[in-house]
Parts: C-alpha cells; sequence; structure tokens
C-alpha cells in the first residue's frame, strides 16, 4: 500500500475555506470604504490618500489593542457579535485620547480552525465599529493555526491609525489645577476586568435563558466615543486631557493625562454605580477603591475641562443627547483619592 500524501489541509489548514472566508468578508470591508483608499484588500499592503488641506502641519497617529479574555466568554457563550466592535474600540479610544481623528483600521484573526461562517461574524461586528467610528477598514490577516489554540478557540487584534494637527495634540501639560472631569458613561465593562469576571461567573452557565440578561450585560459591546469627541471639539471645548478607562480603572487610567505634580480627587456618589459592577463588587468582596482599579465603573471617557467651558461642553453634549457626570477635579495635592 502506497504511503498517503501529507497535505496541508490534512495538517490543519485548509486553503478553500479561508478562500471562501475573503469572499464572505468583502461586502462587510466595503461597507467602511472611502476616497482615501487607493486599492483593494486583496493587495499586499494597502494604499491610504491623506487629506491634509484643512491641516497645516499633519501627525500621525497609531495604536494597537485587543480585546483580552471576553473572548472566551464570546466563544463558550456563542456570543462573538459585538466582540469586532469591542475590537475597534479599544483602539480608537486610545487614539482619540491625543486629539486624533481615525482614518483606518486593520484587524488580526487567528484561530485554531477557520469557519467562513463563524468568523466572518467577527468581520462583519468590526465593519459596524469602523463605520461608527467613521473609519475604512484597509486590510486583515486571519491565520489558522492547528495546536496553537483548542478547538474552537480564537484570538483578535487590531491597529488604527489616525491624524492630528500638531498644533492640536493633546498633551499633559494641558491639565492644570482646577480643571473639571467630566465623565462619559460607559456601556458596561468593554474589554477589561475579563479575568475577574470569568473566576467569578465562572459557575454560573452563563447560555440558561435565566441568565441572558446577565450575560448581555457582560457581553455588551465597549462604546465608541469618536464622534462625541468630534462634536465637543466643533467649538472651542477646552478639552485639556481625554482619559480612556481601560485595563487599570479610573485610579490607573486618569492620571495618565496630566503632569505628576498634580492629584485627582473623584466624587464616586456623582454617577450611578451600574448594576453589574455592584454585583461584581458584592461576589468578589472588593471595595469601590479596589474596583476601581480593575474596571470603569459605569466611566468610559474621562474629559479634562478648563472650568471656563464646562457650560459650553454640557451645551455641545445636550446637544447630541450625551448623558455625562461631573465626577471629580484636577488639585494641586499629589494623588488620586475618591470621596
Amino acid at each position: 500500500m502506497a504511503d498517503k500524501k501529507i497535505t496541508y489541509k490534512n495538517s490543519g489548514v485548509n486553503i478553500d475555506e479561508g478562500n471562501l472566508f475573503v469572499k464572505k468578508i468583502q461586502p462587510f470591508v466595503k461597507s467602511t470604504s472611502t476616497k482615501n483608499i487607493l486599492n483593494g484588500t486583496s493587495s499586499f499592503a494597502a494604499l491610504y490618500k491623506l487629506d491634509i488641506n484643512k491641516i497645516k502641519n499633519p501627525v500621525l497617529v497609531s495604536c494597537t489593542d485587543g480585546v483580552g479574555t471576553k473572548v472566551q466568554i464570546g466563544v463558550k457563550t456563542n456570543k462573538i457579535d459585538g466582540l469586532g466592535i469591542d475590537l475597534v474600540a479599544m483602539c480608537i479610544n486610545d487614539l482619540i485620547c491625543t486629539g486624533a481623528k481615525p482614518l483606518f483600521f486593520l484587524d488580526y484573526i487567528s484561530t485554531s480552525k477557520l469557519s467562513a461562517l463563524y468568523h466572518s461574524k467577527i468581520v462583519k461586528s468590526i465593519s459596524i465599529g469602523c463605520n461608527q467610528a467613521k473609519c475604512a477598514i484597509v486590510g486583515g490577516e486571519t491565520a489558522e493555526m492547528p495546536d496553537m489554540y483548542k478547538k474552537g478557540e480564537f484570538d483578535i487584534a487590531g491597529f488604527s491609525v489616525g491624524i492630528v494637527d500638531k498644533k492640536n495634540i493633546i498633551k499633559k501639560n494641558n491639565v492644570r489645577k482646577g480643571d473639571i472631569l467630566i465623565g462619559l458613561p460607559s456601556s458596561g465593562p468593554h474589554s477589561n476586568g475579563y479575568s475577574l469576571i470569568r473566576k467569578i461567573y465562572s459557575t454560573r452557565k452563563l447560555n440558561d435563558s435565566s441568565n441572558k440578561k446577565l450575560l448581555n450585560a457582560i457581553m455588551k459591546p465597549t462604546k465608541i466615543y469618536s464622534e462625541i469627541i468630534s462634536k465637543i471639539n466643533n467649538t472651542d471645548c477646552g478639552i485639556t486631557g481625554i482619559a480612556h478607562i481601560t485595563g487599570g480603572g479610573l485610579s490607573e487610567n486618569i492620571p495618565r493625562i496630566m503632569n505628576d505634580d498634580l492629584g485627582i480627587t473623584i466624587y464616586k456618589n456623582n454617577w450611578k454605580i451600574p448594576s453589574l459592577f455592584l454585583d461584581i463588587m458584592a461576589k468578589s468582596r472588593l471595595n469601590f477603591d479596589e474596583m476601581s482599579r480593575v474596571f470603569n465603573m459605569g466611566i468610559g471617557i474621562v474629559l479634562s475641562i478648563k472650568k471656563k467651558h464646562i457650560q459650553s461642553v454640557e451645551k455641545s453634549l445636550n446637544s447630541i443627547n450625551e448623558k455625562y457626570y461631573i465626577i471629580g477635579e484636577v488639585v494641586s495635592k499629589k494623588g488620586f483619592k475618591i470621596i
């Protein structure tokens, strides 16, 4: 009997499935396309034409991020449809902290076994996020890697590029004592703290109908703030700093937008803590300060605003029906204090 061929397919990589996947995601990618894209995603690299007529001194801004172990809950509960929005949000919400406007986005999907039907849901979700952020998908990579992941597992990463005029870059030394901190509500835990969440809810059958509300709260896609910030920036709004509340929560991220010689006072009673965080707090037995080093506690973005501009910012936020809370202020005494 002749020796059997060892093919790429029976080694775990299906090129035909990969081609089907590419075909399936094309409408989603195309839905984000702009006139700035000079070639298709089938090329080896993306070509993007910059419009810099209104920008005197253009600076490109780049960042990358992932979704962490939220992916694992999505896989185990078959609730992966929002993970692409999470991916876009994690990148774009970082990008806008510099004052930049998003331009384009790339993604990376790695999996044990590629399914065109299943994994195209991720790209569809990415396209929804990119349309929310008004940026284009210019390319991506999908890697089928048997033995690198357990059966059914995958991971995702995103990369985004934006642009800002050099004079409009938001810098640490913009923030001053007396600046007011405005919090924009989060949609949930966003994409942080999920290792703790999985530990707390590991014994619960999140797929059961009785836990549907809890699962929806845990897996709600991360809010994308770029258009909100853009609307505020249409006026002389006095934004001195923007903090994206990600890993490290409120207490680790707000200090990143200011110099070390300043401090922060947060008034925790100035906003309603979402019930999911209260449930996590009760089950974990963590206090508010400890929770604030892990979770956003219901605040996804914090803006530092010059006191004299507060009314104009409030007017801008009210005009687009965006909720907000005055959650604290910048003080002269170093440190992060929650009262």
